[in-house]
């Protein structure tokens, strides 16, 4: 048998002289000149756009805000392994015996502005209007029923009205990258008063955006040499001073969130035109902060001001300061989703929640009324209905024509006071106390439970 092999070996290396001896004899001869010139036109290109970019990226950073540090995880992210098999099941809760089994926060978010691209932490401060930072601005657009001119009476023009958008109209809003920024001593770039810290940070905005014409493609290809795509990027401050909004032209005007009309900053005069485009918006577009003078009451199923001392207030959320969910529970919906092609994997981040836990068994979480995470305690004030938003993917901004809504819909309309055909998954949460810490890594104690019963706004 080797003999047999050997002699095919030698058969095959004579075919190749021969092959190979021709083809040579086919070939051009390639002069030293054309192979460089060759060698050079496809490597110039690539290397002139990641010039342009790289320099591109230095002007960045050359304007980052003036003594301000950007807040976020080192790390990629503390949910990179939620798909591990480990965490579709529950633990028991803490005791001296079992103290390796501690219910645990395992990532903390705030999203500055609603609907748009969270910050992922792993520490933060509580407050009275749920993390700070959180939910402090969102985009409105300019809806009228019919168009108004000059000569509009003003009765008509008042039918004009700013109502906020998110990713239920807007998925693309998954795709505006925010940067939150804050005043901090320890920065070379400090000073008391520099505009940047004297507004208390500033949050820089990033969405997909390609220029047209040489430039833009250049930009695409330095991104791509980097694994990027170009993106156009604006700023604007924080929390202004009277003196910035007097000198920016930044204006109070009413505005509406669900069924509340609040007067909010507006800063348009920040945003990019391209930016509407990018969204698919015809109408006009806004960006309204919350005014921290006038913030929105919590009540339905909140504690009162005399059982807190407080009277519970947010900013842009929904409904209530804070929300939690059980990375178990999201385990368990996924499990019961349709295995069919295109379905979504069901990431945590889908639900845009603050807290999210592990621990405890899936919906452990649905007769919780009061808890202590860390040092500090937290009324569980109601169930999170769910829209059809989690049906968004959060880093592509593509919608699911049905789930997760529609699974959630099938077994998780558990509270009579949603109405019949509603999903619910996570829990609403208010602080007890007017200001407190969380990091990841927090144990989780229920302190109380009890029914839950959803009052709709």
């Amino acid at each position: 048998m080797a003999a047999f092999i050997e002699h095919y070996r030698e058969v095959l290396e004579d075919y190749y002289d021969i092959y190979y001896e021709e083809l040579l004899e086919r070939i051009p001869v390639i002069s030293t000149r054309t192979y460089v010139l060759t060698i050079l036109a496809i490597c110039i290109p690539p290397i002139i756009a990641l010039i342009f970019y790289e320099r591109e990226q230095a002007r960045l950073r050359a304007e980052q805000p003036k003594g301000c540090r950007k807040l976020g995880l080192k790390i990629e992210s503390n949910l990179l392994n939620e798909f591990d098999r480990k965490f579709s099941e529950g633990r028991p809760p803490s005791t001296e015996e079992t103290s390796a089994e501690w219910w645990r926060l395992k990532s903390l978010w705030i999203y500055p502005v609603k609907s748009c691209r969270g910050v992922e932490l792993n520490r933060g401060t509580v407050i009275t209007t749920g993390m700070e930072y959180d939910r402090q601005f969102t985009f409105a657009q300019l809806k009228s029923p019919f168009p108004v001119n000059a000569n509009t009476p003003d009765k008509e023009k008042a039918a004009h009205k700013w109502e906020f958008i998110t990713q239920r109209q807007f998925p693309l809003l998954a795709k505006v990258r925010t940067e939150m920024w804050v005043p901090d001593q320890s920065v070379d770039t400090y000073a008391p008063h520099a505009e940047d810290v004297e507004s208390g940070g500033v949050i820089i905005m990033s969405f997909p955006y390609q220029e047209a014409g040489w430039k833009g493609m250049v930009a695409k290809w330095g991104a791509a040499v980097k694994g990027t795509i170009p993106e156009k990027q604006f700023r604007v401050p924080f929390n202004p001073s009277e003196v910035q909004i007097e000198k920016a032209g930044y204006s109070y005007e009413k505005m509406t969130i669900w069924k509340d009309t609040i007067s909010a900053l507006n800063l348009e005069i920040e945003i990019p035109e391209e930016l509407r485009y990018y969204l698919g918006i015809s109408n006009k577009l806004g960006l309204f902060r919350i005014d921290n003078s006038k913030l929105r009451e919590v009540h339905r199923n909140a504690p009162t001001k005399a059982e807190l001392g407080y009277q519970p207030v947010t900013g842009f959320q929904d409904a209530y300061p804070l929300h939690l969910v059980n990375l178990a529970s999201i385990r368990d919906v996924e499990s019961k989703m349709p295995k069919v092609k295109g379905a979504p994997r069901l990431s945590a981040a889908r639900f845009r929640a603050n807290l999210i836990i592990t621990g405890p068994d899936a919906y452990h979480e649905d007769t919780w009324r009061r808890i202590k995470i860390g040092y500090y305690e937290y009324d569980v004030s109601s169930r999170t209905a769910r829209c059809k938003m989690p049906n968004v993917d959060n880093l592509t901004g593509e919608v699911h024509p049905s789930e997760p809504d529609r699974t959630l819909r099938s077994f998780r309309a558990v509270d009579p006071g949603t109405g019949p055909n509603i999903g619910c998954l996570g829990m609403q949460l208010v602080p007890i106390a007017r200001e407190g810490a969380l990091r990841v890594g927090d144990e989780i104690t229920v302190l109380e439970v009890g029914e839950h019963v959803y009052i709709k706004q």
